[in-house]
């Protein structure tokens, strides 16, 4: 269709894109329940998702941050502790200017880690500094429809275009709880000196004003066995997964989008009760969806007797790509040599992370490359130590991207020594939004004045020249197509295209 009397010229636009670096720093005191610091290991950062609110010309983000700490104590023993802080950051919005704020704003922010640091400033005292980045994209409602100075509304004869643009939906976190019940097979008194986890989401749907998520909350406990004066046995890794499924709420998404989901596990809490691990996981799940909507845009217009001075700009629309889970497997090794990992060290524990770092097309594809960052919590020689190592991996995506929107995570991760080696196998999650941008020349103002007095008879023929349209034509004598078309016998429902006037060697212009 490319007439259409909807002046429907309200499109969904990105109006900023930037990324802000951010450092995080914070002191944190044990409590004197807690064994004193002999030897740290790692501090991991987790950032649940941030809160949002738009308003003052800028939009402020605010989240809470758990940092999971582990450890040597001065008995030799394992010991690990979750400390938690927040972050806040704001993002101006002064190039909203031109948009309707009133019809919603619709903002992403991707957190990404760059480096952590940690010292030991007493046996009980830590300090950590935190630098990261944020990606942040907004998009807003941009009115298209030309404004008109000079005549009546009404008066206008408009050709339209119908095209395809993006729409996006966020929404907020939504935090909520599973339960499990772990089997523990060992003698002695069971104390669990750590957790962490992951959220594995491989199913994610649009529904009517809402996702649906079905995944596993990954687990990992460490656990030791007290034996005679409170020492420790050895530690033991124990892996759960508890599988869940919750639909979080995401207004204006409908079925036939699509949505991708992030995962968090905002916190674990444990207790010991005759063999068994009793566990009570808080997960926040984040959603987004998109999908495309048509748009209607002026091309051009006139109206009978006025001379119109027409100005244009052009503007970015974009077209959704994909959107939604995907995962893939990793694996590799590195030798032992230059890890400082003793021989024969036995592998506790291990987690990892996963950094893109380069994007390249291949054809119509897009491929991804990155590292997989691995830290692995062996036991050998005079105690505990990690090992950090790293893997490359690529992965292929079966679209081209020119815009790409990406939160990885890696959910499962397993470390073994083998022939002086230590090998990964890793599972990498991504959960990926696609776009692509289309220049689009738009009509944004006419100002109409009366055009200058002519005199023809009542009845006039019209010989198109080549390429010319029934709405050129119709522009040229003032008239409305529809009337020019049925004075002819012809159709006027596309006028400007250019079979228009396809086997049309003459019109009669009444």
């Amino acid at each position: 269709m490319d007439r259409n009397e909807e002046q429907n010229g309200r499109v969904q636009l990105k109006f900023t894109e930037k990324t802000l670096p951010l450092e995080l720093t914070a002191e944190f005191m044990l409590p004197d329940y807690r064994s004193e610091i002999s030897r740290l290991l790692w501090v991991r950062p987790t950032f649940l998702p941030p809160a949002r609110f738009v308003g003052g010309g800028k939009a402020d983000f605010s989240g809470g941050v758990h940092y999971e700490m582990l450890y040597v104590g001065p008995d030799g023993g394992l010991y690990s502790t979750d400390l938690e802080d927040s972050y806040a950051f704001s993002v101006p919005l002064d190039t909203l200017a031109g948009y309707d704020a009133s019809a919603g704003v619709e903002l992403t922010a991707e957190l990404v880690t760059d480096a952590v640091v940690s010292r030991v400033a007493a046996p009980r005292k830590l300090s950590v500094r935190c630098r990261l980045h944020a990606r942040i994209c907004g998009y807003a409602v941009k009115d298209l429809a030309p404004r008109t100075t000079g005549v009546a509304e009404e008066k206008i004869e408009r050709l339209c275009t119908v095209g395809e643009n993006g729409r996006l939906f966020t929404g907020g976190g939504e935090t909520f709880e599973v339960a499990d019940s772990v089997p523990v097979e060992t003698e002695g008194d069971l104390r669990v000196i750590g957790a962490h986890g992951t959220v594995f989401l491989p199913e994610v749907a649009a529904l009517s004003d809402a996702v649906r998520c079905r995944g596993e909350a990954v687990l990992t406990f460490l656990v030791c066995r007290e034996g005679e004066e409170g020492a420790q046995c050895p530690p033991l890794a124990i892996t759960r997964r508890i599988p869940f499924e919750r639909e979080v709420a995401l207004e204006g998404i409908m079925p036939d989008c699509r949505a991708r989901a992030m995962g968090t596990v905002g916190g674990i809490r444990t207790a010991v009760e005759e063999g068994k691990l009793n566990v009570d996981v808080q997960l926040v799940l984040a959603v987004e969806g998109q999908s495309e909507e048509p748009v209607v845009l002026t091309r051009d217009l006139f109206a009978p007797g006025t001379v119109a001075e027409c100005r244009f700009s052009e503007e970015s629309l974009w077209r959704a790509g994909g959107c939604g889970n995907r995962h893939f497997s990793v694996a590799g090794e590195v030798p032992v040599e230059g890890l400082s990992v003793p021989a024969g060290a036995e592998i506790l524990d291990a987690v990892a992370e996963a950094e893109m770092r380069e994007r390249s097309t291949d054809g119509g594809r897009t491929v991804l490359s990155g590292e997989l960052h691995c830290h692995a919590l062996y036991r050998g020689g005079d105690g505990y130590g990690v090992a950090d190592f790293s893997i490359p991996f690529r992965t292929v995506l079966d679209e081209s991207c020119e815009e790409l929107a990406l939160s990885c995570c890696v959910p499962i991760c397993r470390v073994g020594a083998t022939n002086g080696a230590l090998r990964a196998d890793a599972e990498v999650q991504l959960a990926l939004r696609a776009a692509r941008t289309e220049p689009q020349r738009v009509l944004t103002e006419a100002r109409f004045v009366p055009a200058p007095s002519e005199t023809r008879t009542d009845l006039e023929i019209c010989y198109p020249s080549a390429g010319e349209t029934l709405w050129d034509v119709s522009k040229r004598y003032g008239m409305s197509p529809e009337v020019l078309a049925a004075a002819n016998g012809i159709s006027a429902e596309a006028p400007g295209a250019p079979e228009s006037l396809a086997d049309t060697k003459y019109l009669m212009i009444p």
